[in-house]
């Protein structure tokens, strides 16, 4: 970090989904015609972006990130370790679906955050913690986790979120979920696939939830009692339009505390995957989000 950072840090994965160096330099362009100054590195390795994060001085009053969920979770990992005050953190969307970009309505266009930016625009971003792990938006069980585990790096970059529909396709048909024991606030639950969620948004503009948002305080349980190929089909459709919660095999509910388990369940965190763990699901801290 030099001695004398801008007040402004652009920090993107140049591996991400629809990176393009051409849309940094815009944004750049059009801060430093607010008269922001702002630099702008491109991480190496993943993980990186959370030590950036972690270690920001105190000049650095706002990150932005260039990249999708996974990025902005290694950041928000990075800003929870942090002691004192947290950086104000933007997004500069990349990324296969960018499901925050979404949910808090961001411009695509550079220089339309950079406005938002420089015009302090901010908003409370309620992040969740799994453990000790935060999340932007949720942590799951269950079917969809299968299907961000079958799906890799290579992939995913060619085919984009067709990539995850082929890979739910294959797993629908095989039938080898794997049933998911939720215990939320003393009750236990049976499903094939459980959502934690502090977000409204999933896998991009679809709404899982009406009942909260990533800018609100509160953590919903949404689930799916079984994974037949015919329930995933109108769970999938209802997704689409919006009406989630009319499927009889879903629940919604608000929680303070949730554990997953269940011998051989796989689990995801924001889109990626993460080791499956029986850690306690809350909400916890909250930053702030240009927005």
């Amino acid at each position: 970090m030099p001695r004398d950072p801008a007040p402004i840090l652009v920090v993107a994965n140049p591996v991400a989904g629809g990176f393009s160096y051409r849309r940094l330099m815009r944004l750049a362009a059009r801060l430093d015609r607010l008269g922001h100054r702002s630099d702008i590195w491109l991480t190496r390795h993943p993980g990186e972006l959370t030590d950036i994060a972690a270690g920001l001085p105190a000049g650095v009053r706002t990150l932005v990130v260039g990249g999708g969920d996974g990025s902005i979770n290694e950041a928000i990992t990075g800003i929870v370790r942090r002691d004192g005050d947290a950086p104000a953190l933007a997004i500069l969307p990349f990324g296969t679906a960018n499901v925050l970009a979404h949910e808090l309505c961001l411009p695509f266009s550079p220089e339309k955050l950079a406005d938002r930016i420089a015009a302090g625009r901010a908003a409370p971003l309620h992040l969740g913690m799994v453990g000790e792990r935060p999340f932007a938006l949720m942590v799951s069980a269950g079917f969809d986790a299968d299907v961000v585990h079958a799906v890799d790096g290579a992939f995913k970059r060619r085919w984009g979120k067709l990539a995850y529909a082929w890979r739910g396709l294959r797993l629908a048909l095989a039938r080898t979920g794997r049933d998911v024991t939720v215990t939320a606030d003393g009750d236990t639950i049976r499903c094939r696939l459980a959502v934690a969620t502090t977000a409204r948004f999933y896998g991009g503009p679809l709404a899982i939830t009406g009942a909260t948002r990533a800018t609100e305080p509160g953590l919903r349980l949404v689930t799916l009692a079984d994974d037949r190929p015919a329930t995933l089909l109108r769970a999938a459709l209802a997704l689409a339009f919006g009406r989630l919660d009319r499927l009889g095999a879903v629940s919604d509910r608000p929680v303070s505390e949730v554990r997953f388990s269940g011998p051989g369940i796989r689990m995801q965190i924001d889109g990626d995957r993460m080791e499956t763990t029986d850690a306690t699901v809350r909400a916890g801290r909250v930053i702030p989000v240009v927005a």
